[in-house]
């Protein structure tokens, strides 16, 4: 997977000792001894560390845990990544056929081997371990979720992680939250890992030595970060609480061990000195450093500033992000409305500040900087309060604008975006509402994207490519794939002062057929140069259906369509966006009937989407359109991704059923309405999305449809 998604040379140790050897390092200890298996292994070591010090991925080293080979791995992490993948203690005892003292023994001694000549850790999850959630995942499924999760972490190293939300940056001037998430609550499993993604900004990880229960704290934090990754696209801060700490010794282990995990940030108490500070700064990478300072007395109105700012200007020499000063609330009273910055110093350059009281009354937090909102600690706890909460209490003090969204087309009674959008504001305590507004003309949408109360509009059919001509702004995607579906609505300032309403169009259909694509296409099908897809249909959705497999690596597609001149139509299109835009080239076929052969140049076809309107739109459907068996004979199966959602099955769902067994994946087009309904939600509010709320109001709907 590494050597795949870095796209470098993958060099296996084992290997290489069986080129040099003629045996696998395992038949020649057992054949040779292991004395002269030491010596050979420490030549290969040493041979694969000089000659591969750049564009590769070396695997296998450390079998028999050598101190030779310790000393030359711990030279060569001392410039380069060395990655420790760590398993499960009792996944491993099952290979392994020993007692329990001896295993124990084993774990603990290769344990310390690897931890001691690597300087990253990533914890593999094993399915079934982590709550009844993840072991009904689908086989297909469970190396894929590994792979997302280790791909995402490669890339963390280089600071090259894919943006996975459209909601705006945790470290902005926007109101912003951070879920509070015990190290021992993840120790003990969560009764539900999915609240996770619950419309948090970040999940603050807070870290005490008492909560590593029987684990050691570097296996409990990898494991941690690891099950926050696994289910949440939320920023993960490694907190770790200064007063489980018994010195400044065992403080620095655990920072170690923290950065080793590669979270979005770690926080450091500055009360325990610059030295710890600057060397915490000068290892973190790419990771945010947090300085943190915490004071026995609330935070109040009159707080003194200049020492404020001295501290904040300390934190500035030191290398830190940001800083965050909280302060132990005694009382009601306490809570703290805000603090006066002077205009002079709310506009430097220096590093923003989070401000907040904590105790049983510090219920509200405070932005010191405009550049950074503040993070308030959720809890179920006394303690803390809600995202809900928090959010509620902004609206109720007039710092967030109530606003109304809604979808506009024709013949909308079947939709269920207002049911999604309306539970997911309900759950964060957002003051907006969402609505249908079927229109039998398009003109009329003027007087909507012409209201102040409104703040955005999700385009439905027939309208997503007419639309364009309202919009002031179009997002390069939308322009690529000629169709909106997603108007968002903001106020911007004009050279002149004044305020001007800007009409932005978005395509997020494309977004949800693509995720969809990606979520479900196991690794046998990864996507390769020869990769196939068929798109199903002409419209708006294979439109977006064509752009979604292009952006995923797909340069060979077919289309199939009931009316050929309407594909021929899509086709043309893309091969003149694709020569006008100098892209990589994007080979198209038509399928005119489906008697037609497969085309021999072609792979069959690993990748379907079906994009034929459902019976809810005023177009007719194509009932004599099927896919032949000739059109299905892919030796690993692949992905059928239906885009219509108004029946719970379609016709050409019911037909791909027997598939199944061939190892064909089916998803219906509400997974589709959900993932694009994701990146729609955060593009209107901002703020990451309720994934799991979404969802189940999406079950919920259609189980009362079915009443």
């Amino acid at each position: 997977m590494a050597a795949v998604a870095l796209r470098r040379q993958l060099v296996d140790y084992a290997a290489i000792f069986q080129r040099r050897h003629g045996m696998s390092p395992h038949g020649y200890f057992a054949a040779h001894g292991s004395e002269r298996y030491r010596k050979l292994e420490l030549d290969v070591t040493q041979e694969i560390l000089t000659e591969h010090q750049k564009g590769c991925v070396i695997v296998g080293l450390g079998w028999l845990a050598s101190r030779q080979q310790q000393v030359l791995l711990e030279e060569f992490a001392s410039c380069h990544p060395v990655l420790y993948i760590r398993r499960d203690r009792s996944d491993l005892q099952q290979l392994i056929a020993t007692s329990q003292d001896k295993f124990e023994r084993m774990w603990e001694a290769g344990n310390s081997f690897f931890e001691s000549c690597s300087n990253l850790d990533f914890y593999n999850v094993t399915e079934g371990s982590v709550g009844e959630a993840c072991s009904t995942l689908p086989a297909y499924l469970k190396l894929k979720e590994t792979e997302r999760m280790f791909v995402r972490f490669l890339h963390r190293i280089w600071g090259r992680e894919h943006r996975t939300r459209f909601s705006a940056d945790p470290f902005s001037a926007s109101y912003t939250y951070a879920l509070q998430v015990p190290l021992a609550c993840l120790e003990g499993q969560l009764e539900n890992y999915e609240e996770l993604e619950n419309g948090s900004d970040a999940i603050n990880l807070k870290v005490e030595l008492s909560g590593s229960h029987d684990r050691r704290p570097s296996e409990s934090m990898a494991r941690a970060v690891s099950m926050l990754r696994r289910h949440s696209r939320a920023l993960v801060i490694v907190d770790i609480s200064p007063s489980s700490v018994p010195d400044i010794s065992s403080y620095r282990v655990l920072l170690g061990m923290a950065l080793r995990t590669m979270p979005d940030a770690i926080t450091y108490s500055m009360s325990h000195g610059n030295d710890l500070a600057q060397d915490v700064v000068a290892a973190k990478g790419y990771i945010m450093a947090i300085g943190t300072y915490h004071q026995e007395y609330p935070l109040v109105r009159n707080e003194n500033l200049p020492q404020l700012f001295a501290l904040r200007h300390k934190a500035q020499s030191i290398g830190f992000d940001a800083l965050r000063i909280t302060g132990e609330s005694t009382a009601a009273g306490d809570i703290l409305p805000g603090i006066p910055i002077p205009q002079s110093l709310a506009k430097d350059a220096l590093i923003p500040i989070i401000a907040y009281n904590t105790g049983l009354f510090g219920r509200t937090s405070v932005c010191l900087n405009p550049t950074l909102s503040p993070v308030v600690l959720e809890s179920k706890r006394s303690t803390g309060v809600t995202l809900r909460e928090a959010e509620m209490a902004v609206s109720a003090c007039f710092l967030r604008r109530r606003k109304r969204f809604g979808i506009f087309g024709q013949q909308l009674s079947h939709t269920l975006s207002p049911a999604m959008h309306n539970a997911a504001y309900a759950a964060c305590g957002l003051p907006f509402t969402y609505d249908t507004m079927e229109r039998q003309r398009l003109s009329d949408i003027r007087e909507i994207l012409d209201d102040e109360g409104y703040g955005g509009v999700a385009v439905s059919l027939p309208y997503k490519t007419e639309v364009l001509r309202y919009l002031d702004e179009i997002c390069p995607e939308a322009l690529d794939i000629d169709a909106v579906n997603t108007v968002v609505l903001h106020q911007e300032c004009q050279p002149n002062g004044l305020q001007k309403v800007i009409r932005k169009g978005y395509n997020t259909d494309y977004l949800g057929i693509k995720d969809c694509i990606y979520k479900h296409l196991s690794p046998a099908n990864a996507i390769r140069d020869g990769s196939t897809a068929l798109i199903l249909g002409a419209g708006g959705m294979a439109h977006a259906a064509i752009y979604a497999c292009y952006q995923l690596g797909v340069k060979r597609i077919c289309v199939y369509n009931r009316t050929p001149s309407n594909a021929q139509r899509l086709v043309d299109y893309y091969r003149e966006w694709v020569e006008s835009k100098n892209k990589p080239a994007l080979h198209l076929t038509i399928l005119s009937s489906a008697d037609d052969p497969w085309p021999a140049h072609l792979r069959q076809p690993t990748i379907i989407v079906a994009c034929i309107p459902g019976q809810g739109c005023d177009i007719k459907s194509s009932h004599s359109l099927h896919i032949p068996d000739r059109w299905l004979q892919s030796k690993t199966g692949g992905v059928f991704v239906e885009v219509a959602y108004d029946a719970l099955e379609t016709r050409l769902m019911k037909s791909m059923r027997p598939h199944v067994s061939r190892g064909w994946i089916i998803v219906d087009g509400l997974s589709v309405l959900v993932e694009q309904g994701i990146a729609q939600y955060e593009l209107f509010t901002k703020r990451p999305a309720p994934v799991h709320v979404m969802r189940h109001a999406i079950q919920q709907s259609i189980r009362e449809r079915a009443l």
